[in-house]
C-alpha cells in the first residue's frame, strides 16, 4: 500500500504540536505534517492522503481551488460551521483514542479508491426498534449513526411512519424515500448516484422520510427486499435503520440486519412490552444479535425552543451511546441502562 500522509492544520500552535506528536506515536507507516499558518499551508506543493483541517484552513483551501487533500476531515470545536458539517468531523479535545481508531481504520483502505474497495465486504445493517415508541428514539438513532460515522460512511434511514427528522435537522430535501425506492428497484437502474437522493446532517447521509403512514404502508414487501439488496452493493460501511410500526416485510428486513437494538426505558410497565418483543425477536429473527437497551432520558427534560438536536447528539445522549458501545453492549447483546 502507498505510504499515506496526514496533514493537521489549525492556528492553535500548542494543540497542533501535541496532536501531531500523538499521531506520530500511534500510527505507523504514515507521514505527519502540520501547519499553523494558512499561507505556509497553501505554499506547500505536497498532496496529502488525509487532511484534518480547521474551518479557516478549509475555507482558504476551498478558495484557492488547489487539490491538496484527498480526504478532508473538519477539525471543529463546540461551534460547528454549517458549510462544513457534511464532512467527517474530529472534535477538538475529544478522546484521542477515538481519533486513533478512526485513522487506523482509514490506513487499511487504499488511497486510490477511498471508501470504494474492490471486493468490498458486506455492508453492516443495524436496526433500532422501540416497542414503547420511546420519545427519544430518533435522536438516539442519530447519535448511534454519528458514532459509526467516525469509522466509515453511514446511511441513516428513518422508517418511522410519521417522522420529525426534517424538523430536527432543519433541512428539506427535494427527493423522498419513495423516489429512492423507485430509483433502486426499477429494472433498468444502474450507475446512478444514491447521493443525489440523500441529504447530509453532521456528516451522516440520510433520506427524507415518508410523508405519512399511508405512503409507507403502500410499499410492498418485495420492494423493500429488493431495495436492501441494492444497498448491499453500495459503498456505505454501515446502514442504520430506525423502524416504525406500519412497514410491510418487517420480519424479512430485520432478518437481514446483523444487529437489532430494542430500545426501551426503565420501569416495570415499560419492560413488559420490551421483554415480550425481545423474546419474540430471539425466536423469529435468526442470525440477528438482539440487544436490549434501556434509555432513561426523557424529552420532558428539554425546555421548549431552547435546545437543538446537535446538542443532544454531542451531549448526554451522545455520551450514553458511546458508553453503551464501549462497555460491550453491541458485542454482547446485554441489557444496558444508566440512570
Amino acid at each position: 500500500m502507498t505510504k499515506q500522509s496526514i496533514v493537521v492544520c489549525d492556528s492553535d500552535e500548542a494543540y497542533v504540536r501535541a496532536f501531531a506528536a500523538y499521531l506520530m506515536e500511534c500510527l505507523s507507516d504514515v507521514t505527519i505534517v502540520s501547519f499553523t499558518s494558512e499561507e505556509a499551508f497553501l505554499a506547500s506543493e505536497a498532496v496529502y492522503s488525509i487532511g484534518i483541517l480547521s474551518k479557516d484552513f478549509l475555507s482558504v483551501l476551498e478558495f484557492s481551488g488547489k487539490e491538496m487533500v484527498h480526504e478532508k476531515f473538519y477539525l471543529c470545536d463546540e461551534i460547528i460551521a454549517s458549510e462544513y458539517e457534511h464532512l467527517p468531523m474530529v472534535y477538538k479535545y475529544q478522546s484521542m483514542e477515538i481519533v486513533e481508531e478512526m485513522l487506523k481504520r482509514l490506513q487499511q483502505k487504499e488511497t486510490s479508491s477511498w471508501w470504494h474497495r474492490a471486493g468490498k465486504e458486506k455492508t453492516q445493517f443495524i436496526g433500532i426498534y422501540s416497542p414503547i415508541s420511546h420519545e427519544l428514539q430518533l435522536p438516539f438513532a442519530l447519535s448511534l449513526a454519528q458514532v459509526y460515522r467516525e469509522s466509515g460512511k453511514v446511511l441513516f434511514l428513518d422508517m418511522e411512519e410519521l417522522s420529525i427528522l426534517q424538523m430536527l435537522t432543519k433541512q428539506q430535501g427535494n427527493r423522498s424515500f419513495v423516489d429512492l425506492l423507485y430509483l433502486m428497484t426499477r429494472q433498468e437502474a444502474g450507475g446512478e448516484d444514491i447521493r443525489a437522493y440523500t441529504n447530509c446532517f453532521m456528516g451522516v447521509d440520510y433520506v427524507s422520510p415518508f410523508a405519512g403512514p399511508e405512503e409507507m404502508a403502500d410499499v410492498e414487501k418485495e420492494t423493500w427486499v429488493a431495495f436492501f439488496q441494492q444497498l448491499m452493493a453500495s459503498d456505505y460501511d454501515t446502514v442504520v435503520l430506525l423502524f416504525g410500526r406500519t412497514i410491510r416485510g418487517f420480519q424479512e428486513i430485520i432478518s437481514g440486519c446483523q444487529e437489532l437494538i430494542v430500545l426501551g426505558k426503565p420501569g416495570d410497565y415499560y419492560r413488559m412490552s420490551q421483554g415480550k418483543f425481545v423474546e419474540y425477536a430471539e425466536n423469529h429473527y435468526t442470525g440477528v444479535q438482539v440487544h436490549e437497551v434501556l434509555l432513561p432520558m426523557s424529552a420532558g427534560n428539554l425546555v421548549d425552543g431552547t435546545y437543538a438536536v446537535e446538542e443532544l447528539i454531542q451531549g448526554n445522549l451522545g455520551m450514553f451511546v458511546r458508553r453503551m458501545i464501549r462497555q460491550g453492549v453491541m458485542a454482547q447483546g446485554l441489557a444496558y441502562g444508566i440512570g
